[in-house]
C-alpha cells in the first residue's frame, strides 16, 4: 500500500477501513458479539483509533499469529470462550437464546486483516466440551479490508452455511483466464472460473474442528482449512463491490464505490 501504517487502518471516506468492515456485520445483525483479532503491537494504535473517531461498536480485541491461519485459530478460541461464559460455565448445555457472536479482523501474515461473525444457526446444540461451540451457530469469516460486503451477501452466506453446513462467496470473473504451465500457458473456460470472496461461513462444529489441526502452508483460506478435514465447500454469489483493498488503485476504486453502495 505504501503506506506507513497497516492497511486496515487507512482512511476510507474519513474513517478507518476497519471500522466501515465492523459496522457492515453490525447493523446487519446489532446483537453480534464481535472479536476483533490483530497484531498484539496493533492494539494500542486501533485504541486510540476508536477514540479519535468515536467508534462505538462494542468489540473483544485479541491477539493474531503468525500467520493467517494462526490468526483465525486465536479468534476461534475466543468463539469458545463466549461460548462457555454464555453457558454460565457449564460443560454443556445450550446457549441463550438469540443471543449471536462475532470475530472479527483476523490478521494476514502482517498484511491485512480479516473479520468473523457469528450466527445462532438452526435449533440449539450443545457444548462437547466446555467452551466448545456445535451445531448451534454459523461462524463468518471475513476480511477487514472488504469494507463494501453487502448485507445481501452476509445474509446469504449466513442462510446457505445454514442450510448446507458451509457457504463461501464468489463472482464470476469478466476476463479470460489462462492457466500457466511452466514456460507455457493455456487457456481455462471462463464458466469454470469463480473468485472467492468472503466471509465464508460454517457452521460451529465444522469450522472448529477444521482448525483442530496443524498449520499447512497450502491453506489459502478457511474453506482450504474444511477441506483438508474432508468437508465440501458450498459456493454462494457474493457482490462484485466487496472488493479486497490491497494496493492504493484498490482503495481509490473504493473511494468511489463507497459513494455509490447501499448496504
Amino acid at each position: 500500500m505504501k503506506s506507513a501504517i497497516p492497511k486496515q487502518f487507512l482512511l476510507l471516506e474519513g474513517r478507518p477501513l476497519l471500522m466501515h468492515t465492523i459496522e457492515r456485520f453490525s447493523s446487519f445483525e446489532p446483537a453480534m458479539d464481535i472479536i476483533l483479532v490483530l497484531p498484539a503491537e496493533h492494539h494500542n494504535l486501533w485504541k486510540g483509533l476508536c477514540r479519535e473517531h468515536s467508534f462505538s461498536v462494542t468489540h473483544k480485541v485479541v491477539a493474531g499469529g503468525e500467520e493467517r491461519f494462526h490468526s483465525v485459530s486465536a479468534g476461534l478460541e475466543a468463539v469458545r470462550e463466549i461460548a462457555f461464559a454464555e453457558t454460565g460455565g457449564a460443560g454443556a448445555g445450550t446457549p441463550p437464546a438469540g443471543r449471536p457472536g462475532a470475530i472479527e479482523g483476523v490478521h494476514f501474515s502482517g498484511q491485512g486483516v480479516a473479520e468473523e461473525s457469528v450466527l445462532p444457526g438452526g435449533p440449539a446444540g450443545t457444548y462437547d466440551r466446555p467452551g466448545q461451540v456445535t451445531e448451534d451457530i454459523l461462524i463468518a469469516i471475513h476480511d477487514g479490508v472488504r469494507p463494501l460486503v453487502s448485507h445481501d451477501t452476509i445474509w446469504r452466506c449466513f442462510a446457505d452455511a445454514e442450510e448446507f453446513g458451509t457457504a463461501v462467496p464468489f463472482i464470476e470473473p469478466a476476463d479470460s483466464v489462462r492457466l500457466l504451465a511452466g514456460d507455457d500457458s493455456r487457456p481455462v473456460p471462463r464458466g469454470e472460473v469463480r473468485l472467492i470472496q468472503t466471509p465464508q461461513v460454517f457452521r460451529g462444529s465444522v469450522i472448529l474442528n477444521a482448525y483442530d489441526r496443524g498449520y499447512d502452508p497450502a491453506f489459502t483460506d478457511d474453506a482450504t482449512v474444511a477441506e483438508a478435514s474432508g468437508v465440501k465447500i458450498h459456493l454462494t454469489h457474493g457482490n462484485r463491490e466487496n472488493i479486497k483493498i490491497t494496493t492504493p488503485e484498490d482503495l481509490a476504486v473504493a473511494q468511489t464505490l463507497a459513494g455509490m453502495a447501499g448496504q
